[in-house]
């Protein structure tokens, strides 16, 4: 209880004025939604692709089925000779369409006859959705060739082995018994990187904000008269580092409302394992920032932390650029930062990972948290200057 009335003390102070309530937690909400509203693409956006079929077949009509029941594509259908394939290519190129999808001639007939093919992708560049679409694309086609092949193996009559086919892709349809996969729909492109290069941002100066008090009391000697109340160390420690993490928890949770249900920008994990990552990150983050509080002599020095630790760290974590645009040893050096291990586990769980499947990342997060925690701790000594 002590240390809750602590925390609530701390909160006061760090975003108790209009002033700081603006900068540190509505400003990065403005800064991040007008990115988001700039260069993003919302969740209720449909992305253009073109088909181009030129099988004839019903195998063919199957694949544009599979792409047609996916709600973020917006399916195009083209007609022409394979001679207009460049000109539709053009297109992609030219950013018209966000894809092309091209289903050769003779695709139903080589299937049927048990020989390999595959049904073609253009894009311009690659993104997490036209990867997710690539993968679609080659799941139905193994799925077709594999009720193809079951059919082969149960009938020896072709007009038998085609009806077959038929019944198990309907039967597939109908009854679902394909695979569930879970769909990549953010994108790497900019937009994706900043925004939750931003976030982890905001959250690391935020907390070094809050940190700051702290050393404050320290150097004021406010925080010698704390001990002297009957009051327990560990409860004046746990209270200040609970402010300090609430904080981190408000100004998360208000960024993910505001960019997912309001805006409707979707980073294509979902809202609980997102904030999870989002706080075990943040537990490191406090722990970061209580870590490079002990090894400053006086507050005065503490303003200097965003320059010498926040920034150089998100920049080496792979905040503001993909971490393989990096050199080698930048790349071996940015696993001793918390937001390489956070964005880690954010590309897993937009991959369809579930928390269990990103625990490694998890336990990096944990392990930064309570070796840096251990040793920013050294902060709240009362007796130091």
């Amino acid at each position: 209880m002590k240390s809750l009335i602590i925390a609530r003390l701390q909160i006061r102070r760090t975003v108790g004025n209009r002033k700081a309530l603006l900068t540190l937690v509505l400003l990065p909400i403005l800064i991040i939604s007008g990115i988001v509203g700039l260069f993003g693409r919302t969740t209720g956006e449909r992305i253009p692709v073109a088909l181009l079929n030129e099988d004839g077949g019903w195998l063919g009509q199957h694949v544009a089925a599979a792409i047609r029941s996916d709600e973020i594509y917006d399916l195009l259908e083209q007609n022409g000779a394979s001679s207009d394939l460049e000109q539709l290519k053009s297109k992609v190129y030219d950013g018209e369409w966000g894809a092309l999808v091209y289903i050769p001639p003779g695709f139903t007939d080589r299937l049927l006859s048990g020989e390999e093919t595959a049904v073609q992708l253009i894009r311009k560049n690659e993104k997490q959705w036209n990867v997710s679409l690539s993968l679609a694309l080659s799941e139905t086609t193994d799925r077709l060739a594999g009720s193809i092949a079951l059919a082969a193996a149960a009938e020896e009559r072709p007009e038998n082995r085609e009806a077959l086919a038929r019944t198990l892709l309907e039967r597939q349809t109908t009854e679902g018994l394909r695979v569930e996969r879970e769909r990549l729909v953010h994108e790497t492109d900019n937009a994706y990187v900043l925004v939750v290069g931003l976030m982890l941002l905001f959250v690391m100066m935020l907390v070094n904000q809050s940190i700051h008090g702290v050393v404050e009391d320290r150097d004021n000697r406010t925080m010698a008269r704390m001990f002297v109340a009957p009051i327990r160390a560990i409860e004046i420690a746990v209270g200040n580092f609970l402010g300090c993490f609430l904080l981190g928890t408000l100004q998360l949770v208000l960024i993910l409302i505001v960019t997912r249900y309001v805006i409707g920008f979707d980073l294509g994990v979902p809202f609980g394992v997102l904030l999870s990552v989002m706080e075990c990150f943040l537990l490191a983050a406090v722990g970061l920032s209580s870590a490079a509080a002990a090894l400053v002599k006086n507050s005065a020095m503490l303003g200097s932390i965003n320059n010498m630790i926040v920034i150089p760290t998100c920049m080496i974590g792979g905040c503001f650029w993909p971490l393989a645009m990096m050199p080698e040893f930048m790349q071996k050096l940015a696993n001793f930062t918390p937001q390489r291990w956070a964005i880690a586990a954010l590309d897993q769980a937009s991959s369809g990972q579930t928390l269990s499947g990103i625990g490694l990342q998890l336990g990096v997060l944990a392990l930064f948290a309570a070796v840096l925690l251990a040793f920013g701790s050294y902060a709240l000594r009362p007796a130091e200057r």
